[in-house]
């Protein structure tokens, strides 16, 4: 009877797909990583899920989509630093506990993780079935959190990454779900002010004003009425991401660390993953990905130059700084109008094109 308890045990250790730790196995570590954690050397939880992994059943059978995932779960394992600990979180979701690791650092290490992947030969398997490899991640460090709190947190932070909270109200909204069917970017840029609402207030203002101006400022440039529109929704999809991406770094009067300034600049790609899911319109999609590049090269997430920058997107970025500097953070106040009007006209031809500056500057 012993012998079989021990068996059980074991069994229940192990995930047999992918051969990792279970998540049974990974709670039952929790406490005992926590007990040698301080405020100096937090232990930190990273959640990291396979994107599209339902679709990859829809597509491939049972047998193929399980390879692929223990494939990535193997990729992930070799990848992982060596003093973590991976387990199967649950069906396309892996966990690792860091010790003496603050939730910045997890954050690297989720990054550094997609990268691995992107770069091993995974890749390539999966684009011969049509299906693309990505994770998304989210991490939380205990302390500050409390231990019994570790696990929520970070399952919230991962919600977070994959535009959870936003997908929840486009469901719950059933009004605006009906009023997508007459008029798309109205509809979007109504639960995007309601999302924000519950959140920053700086962004919500952030994105009424920056689609005001956007607005202003495209029809001197002549844009068409579709263009109008969908950089209204641009500026809201850049602020719902930014939103989810940063958290509470926006509210934070001090330096921001290495992690929470890498996480607000990947809310472009967030952003345009995020349109990209809902079917909005590719004019949409490539101004969110790229409000922040700038004509000299200097910006994010591609480093793109001058007219590889589409003109959508260069709108959006210049009146999205423009209305930032107008608006107090906690670790400024706002400037003055003349004082924003001279920035922008500094970055004339350097960073936006002289025509957008220009009109900014004239608003």
């Amino acid at each position: 009877m012993i012998h079989l308890t021990k068996k059980k045990e074991v069994r229940e250790m192990i995930d047999v797909l992918t051969g990792l730790s279970s998540r049974h196995w990974l709670h039952m570590q929790i406490p005992e990583y926590a007990a040698r954690a301080t405020a100096a050397e937090p232990l930190a939880l990273l959640l990291l899920r396979v994107k599209d992994f339902s679709l990859w059943q829809e597509r491939l059978t049972p047998l193929a989509a399980d390879s692929l995932l223990a494939l990535a779960a193997e990729a992930l394992q070799r990848a992982a630093p060596a003093n973590s600990a991976a387990a199967r979180w649950e069906n396309d979701t892996f966990a690792l506990l860091l010790p003496d690791c603050p939730v910045w650092r997890a954050e690297d290490v989720g990054e550094k993780l997609r990268d691995a992947l992107q770069e091993s030969v995974l890749p390539m398997v999966f684009e011969m079935q049509n299906l693309q490899l990505d994770l998304c991640y989210g991490a939380a460090a205990s302390p500050p959190v409390e231990l019994n709190s570790l696990t929520q947190e970070a399952e919230r932070q991962l919600r977070r990454a994959e535009g959870g909270v936003f997908a929840q109200l486009l469901k719950a909204d059933a009004l605006a779900a009906s009023d997508i069917q007459r008029d798309t970017a109205a509809a979007y840029i109504h639960l995007a002010e309601a999302y924000l609402a519950h959140g920053d207030p700086y962004l919500r203002r952030h994105g009424q004003m920056t689609a005001g101006y956007a607005q202003q400022v495209g029809r001197r440039l002549g844009m068409s009425e579709l263009m109008l529109s969908e950089l209204s929704l641009a500026a809201a999809f850049a602020d719902i991401a930014m939103a989810e991406a940063a958290g509470a770094a926006l509210a934070k009067p001090g330096c921001l660390t290495p992690g929470e300034f890498n996480r607000i600049k990947r809310h472009p790609v967030f952003a345009a993953e995020l349109a990209a899911s809902l079917g909005l319109p590719q004019g949409v999609i490539a101004a969110v990905r790229s409000h922040h590049e700038r004509l000299d090269g200097s910006g994010y997430p591609d480093g793109l130059h001058g007219r590889e920058i589409p003109l959508a997107a260069s709108v959006l970025g210049a009146c999205g700084a423009f209305a930032a500097m107008l608006l107090p953070r906690p670790y400024r106040p706002a400037r003055k109008l003349y004082r924003a009007r001279a920035e922008i006209s500094e970055g004339a031809g350097r960073l936006w094109p002289a025509a957008v500056a220009r009109e900014i500057v004239c608003l």
